[in-house]
């Protein structure tokens, strides 16, 4: 049985770290379509168009008003059934698939 394709956002602050996590996202056994975006805008636009099936938000500083943004987000966009989650380093490989479930 073949297993649904996860759409997935990527929403980082630090561009060099950025390929690490895409590859690492790409070499799960889970199919991904990943769409990375650097601000806030780039995501309200990217959910505007796809709601996808989690958000991962990979940042430097996680303490600068990101989960403000996200709450937000929640509320005024009524996505509360999307899960989203914050790594300020690299995930275990194992972490994601897990999240993948």
């Amino acid at each position: 049985m073949q297993e649904n394709t996860r759409y997935i956002v990527l929403f980082y602050d630090h561009s060099d770290s950025i390929h690490s996590m895409k590859h690492l996202l790409y070499d799960l056994p889970v199919p991904v379509i990943v769409d990375c975006v650097e601000n806030f805008q780039q995501l309200l636009d990217h959910l505007d168009n796809r709601l996808p099936d989690l958000i991962i938000v990979y940042v430097n500083a996680p303490g600068k008003r990101y989960i403000d943004h996200l709450k937000s987000l929640r509320v005024n966009i009524g996505i509360d059934e999307i899960p989203v989650y914050v790594f300020n380093e690299l995930p275990e490989k194992q972490t994601l698939i897990d999240l993948m479930k």
